[in-house]
């Protein structure tokens, strides 16, 4: 190959797919989130594309729609439309484009042939530093393997790690030793408050189930499983207000079923402890409403995001928790529920709903692992729950997918006996942990508050003999000896 030809020579691109990339985010609100989540400006060759995608990436990032002719405004604002063709290139990619189901792996071209190019930058690069003639030759090579190595991290996920890594912190979460590491676990375990939760997870102040789960923790998925009009939604709503207002932890609530505004109302009710019906026709009185002002007031300090987008495809609901792990820095997530949400629309996923619900709690447990957080999922449970003696819940009762129950790390079940007899423990819920993978399973018993769509803590109330005695026991001290 003579040296003119070399110098010629085009770096590895792919022009129509990065136009069909370009095209499909134009007309697709599915495409838009997987390319702007999955590619940067840079991995696209031609100047013009890195112009059209920034400015997609601009909507995305702003939650904002997409459109031809609403790109072509952002870019005439920025004064790049005519470099990039103007509105008849624009009107070009979008025409471009092929069908937005394989927009994953027209991603995946450009991201590979961007990988080329960096090969050959960073080659180039070395290759110049190399024809100098250094004098310390072995820095030269370390620089080289780690800007190779560089690349490596970025495109590919880690093959492992040794457990000598692990205990000698190289690779470890803390990036400290793990016997350091346990002596400081004991130095706060001595100094803690002693009303203070006594859980590593996020604790979610209902105390005998944060015994039992040892808290929320971090890249857990949860499913909580109920008959309809059980109560899923106000136990949800329950929990995330207490992380959110009483953690002082930002949290996301993706809810499929409710409005913001509805679970507002809820939440207003529940920490202004104001029944719902007052709210509603405003009949207040003084008292009442100064609790709703001040639960506002302290509602507004505390980071809660309500995302009530009906419909979404689980590509897209991942795509949004990661804008908002970026943007808010969340760190638990509740979905009601898991069965509202749609497949990535992929054929294989389609061919019927139990493998489209094997897809989405696959996703689940692999979003919970990548943001770090724990994810709290609502779910339906089957009707044989209602032909059962006893209406006790059970594994198989999951709806649709066995899949539910593998990819969990904790399966919970809501139980009130009064739905089905209101003379049966009215005003008592029984939480079931049915699978646990991280500790006990059992049952805790929660209070109900229905008129303020409110769970509590349940303190059993003791009879006359039982309170004698400890009255008893608890003056001991200050009566003179028997």
């Amino acid at each position: 190959m003579t040296e003119i030809e070399k110098k010629s020579r085009i770096p590895p691109n792919s022009k129509e797919s990065e136009m069909m990339v370009l095209g499909c985010m134009l007309t697709s609100i599915n495409a838009l989130n997987v390319a702007a989540d999955r590619l940067a400006a840079l991995d696209f060759y031609y100047t013009e594309h890195q112009t059209v995608f920034s400015a997609l990436k601009l909507a995305y990032v702003s939650d904002k729609p997409a459109d031809i002719h609403l790109i072509a405004e952002e870019l005439k604002r920025q004064g790049k439309l005519e470099s990039v063709g103007g509105v008849s290139y624009l009107t070009t990619l979008a025409q471009y484009a092929g069908t937005s189901a394989f927009i994953e792996e027209y991603v995946d071209l450009i991201r590979e042939k961007s990988i080329l190019r960096r090969m050959i930058h960073t080659a180039q690069g070395i290759e110049k530093v190399a024809l100098e003639d250094p004098s310390d030759v072995a820095a030269v090579l370390d620089e080289a393997q780690t800007q190779f190595f560089q690349i490596s991290q970025e495109t590919q996920r880690s093959p492992g790690v040794t457990i000598k890594d692990l205990i000698s912190g190289l690779r470890a979460e803390a990036k400290i030793p793990y016997l350091k590491e346990l002596q400081e676990r004991q130095q706060t375990f001595k100094e803690r408050d002693p009303n203070a939760p006594n859980v590593t997870g996020v604790p979610t102040h209902f105390i005998d189930l944060d015994r039992m789960l040892n808290g929320f923790n971090p890249s857990n998925l949860m499913i909580l499983a109920a008959r309809p009009a059980m109560g899923k939604t106000a136990l949800m709503t329950s929990i995330a207000e207490n992380i959110c207002f009483r953690n002082d932890i930002p949290v996301a609530v993706f809810s499929l079923e409710m409005s913001a505004s509805q679970l507002l109302h809820r939440m207003v009710c529940s920490q202004a402890e104001v029944e719902s019906e007052k709210i509603q026709t405003g009949s207040l009185n003084g008292a009442e409403y100064q609790r709703i002002v001040a639960a506002v007031n302290k509602m507004q300090k505390h980071t809660m995001i309500i995302d009530d987008q009906p419909g979404l495809k689980i590509t897209d609901l991942r795509a949004r928790a990661r804008r908002l792990k970026e943007a808010y820095g969340i760190g638990f997530m509740i979905i009601d529920y898991l069965q509202l949400i749609s497949g990535s629309g992929t054929m294989r996923a389609q061919e019927n709903r139990q493998n489209e619900i094997s897809e989405i709690s696959r996703m689940l447990k692999n979003l919970a692992r990548e943001l770090d957080i724990p994810i709290l999922c609502a779910a339906q449970l089957s009707r044989k729950v209602e032909e059962r003696q006893g209406h006790r819940p059970m594994m198989s009762d999951l709806r649709e997918s066995g899949s539910l129950e593998q990819d969990s790390d904790v399966v919970m079940f809501l139980l009130r006996r009064e739905y089905y007899d209101p003379y049966d423990k009215p005003g008592l819920a029984e939480v079931i942990v049915a699978k646990n993978r991280h500790g006990a399973v059992g049952s805790v018993h929660l209070a109900f508050r229905k008129e303020l769509a409110q769970f509590a803590n349940y303190t059993p109330i003791q009879s006359q003999a039982e309170a004698a005695k400890g009255n008893k026991q608890a003056f001991a001290s200050f009566s003179p000896d028997e």
